[in-house]
């Protein structure tokens, strides 16, 4: 379970620049949520992610997972219990290392002997088993170098190498915006899989609003650094993006600014 309590981020903080990213953000995540976020540029969402990672430093606040308080842990220490997946298919891999070596890495994320011992043929089998259920191809190509993956094909594995060792949280930073459309839903087709088979605790973002209503089994809506809508059950299941763009102004007082997002929506439409 995650529990985030009165977060408060600023940057360049007593400054002209000064900007209040976070103000007093409030969130329960129950272990196996799976929480779509959605909001405005600038509304705070990789901030978010970012403070619960532990790369934006904090001003106010905790941060409680599993019951155990993470508000002071550095980042390394967090990288052992969060798993994340950014925009970048370049992100979070080692790209002149091979397959095989990027997830003996992962593998023993959080072992004192992640560097002290070679790949064992245990752990390449388990590496092909779990490939092989992606359909890419990449259980054969387990000595290719990274680098020379496509951008599907290394997200999928950046997927495999965030949660081979389960992780306490994962947190999908719009993982599959920079695909061509078809690759995008193939990776996340294996991402609900996998999260649903190991039961992860998730949080997503993505800008594409009938997404957002139709992934995982909760909504958040973010405007100026709070959480503005929190939707599930019945409500969401009966959720429209117009319905929720209205509620979105209704609550806010502004009109939704996020052109990406309303794109979808006027797709999602079209559809």
């Amino acid at each position: 379970m995650l529990e985030i309590h009165n977060l408060h981020c600023y940057f360049a903080k007593g400054t002209v620049n000064e900007f209040h990213a976070l103000r007093g953000l409030c969130l329960s995540v129950a272990d196996g949520d799976f929480l779509t976020v959605v909001g405005s540029n600038g509304a705070g969402k990789s901030t978010l992610f970012n403070a619960i990672c532990g790369t934006a430093e904090t001003d106010d606040g905790s941060i409680v997972l599993d019951g155990q308080s993470i508000t002071d842990w550095p980042e390394h220490k967090r990288a052992r219990v969060i798993g994340r997946l950014f925009q970048d298919p370049m992100k979070g891999t080692a790209p002149d290392m091979t397959i095989e070596e990027n997830l003996a890495l992962a593998n023993a994320r959080g072992s004192r002997s992640a560097l002290s011992r070679a790949i064992r043929a245990a752990d390449r089998a388990l590496f092909r088993d779990e490939l092989a259920a992606y359909h890419m191809g990449l259980e054969n190509r387990m000595k290719t170098k990274v680098g020379l993956l496509s951008g599907g094909q290394r997200q999928a594995m950046t997927l495999l190498m965030a949660t081979i060792a389960k992780p306490k949280l994962l947190l999908l930073d719009e993982h599959t915006a920079a695909l061509d459309p078809a690759t995008a839903q193939t990776v996340m087709d294996i991402t609900q899989a996998i999260v649903k088979e190991r039961r992860l605790s998730t949080l997503m973002i993505t800008h594409n609003l009938n997404q957002a209503l139709t992934t995982g089994n909760r909504t958040i809506m973010m405007n100026q650094g709070q959480v503005l809508l929190d939707v599930s059950g019945s409500e969401r299941s009966h959720m429209t993006i117009e319905k929720l763009l209205a509620l979105y102004t209704q609550k806010s007082g502004e009109q939704f600014a996020a052109d990406r997002a309303l794109f979808s929506a006027a797709k999602a439409a079209e559809c």
